[in-house]
């Protein structure tokens, strides 16, 4: 019986290996829980099609984010998806505001490109100036997402840390890997 098993799985097994899983992040909510004297969130996520939730709405800054400022992002899983997180080891870790935007948010600027008015920087290029800012159908490529990322409900938290305030806003999000087994 084992012997038959075995050849089975022999034969499949080069198909099985030519399937291309392709990872799957979906939006859940967001929510803006502190600093709303820094900026206020307007964002929601709708369906786009059937299988595809987007990020829509407004960001209105109020103040120039500049090295007077701190940013860090957190990430947190919950693998049952029952809001017990787990706070995760990949973070981006604080500092000042300008060293993010030239270091971290230039090598994810591409991303906005199409679906919203941020501003494109280049090197140096500091404050990120008050405005009001807008995401028209912002899909997240799941293929930016670490292999090594555990499927399962995320929550990725954005502060931004100044003296006197601070801010924080937190995107909800499903990550699964399509499998066939």
């Amino acid at each position: 019986m084992n012997t038959v098993c075995g050849v089975a799985f022999l034969g499949i097994l080069p198909f099985l290996l030519s399937v291309d899983i392709q990872p799957e992040f979906v939006f859940q909510r967001t929510e803006q829980t502190k600093g709303f004297d820094i900026y206020r969130t307007k964002l929601r996520i709708t369906k786009f099609n059937r299988t595809t939730a987007v990020l829509n709405g407004t960001v209105d800054v109020f103040v120039d984010l500049d090295n007077a400022l701190t940013a860090q992002i957190d990430l947190a899983y919950s693998r049952l998806g029952n809001n017990q997180f787990n706070n995760y080891p990949l973070k981006i870790a604080q500092r000042p505001f300008c060293h993010f935007l030239n270091d971290t948010y230039k090598e994810y600027r591409e991303l906005f490109s199409n679906t919203s008015n941020f501003p494109s920087f280049g090197d140096g290029l500091c404050p990120f100036p008050a405005g009001h800012y807008w995401f028209r159908n912002f899909v997240f490529d799941a293929e930016h997402v670490p292999f090594a990322a555990p499927e399962g409900f995320w929550r990725i938290t954005f502060l931004i840390k100044g003296r006197q305030s601070e801010a924080e806003f937190q995107i909800f999000a499903k990550f699964s890997r399509e499998s066939y087994w």
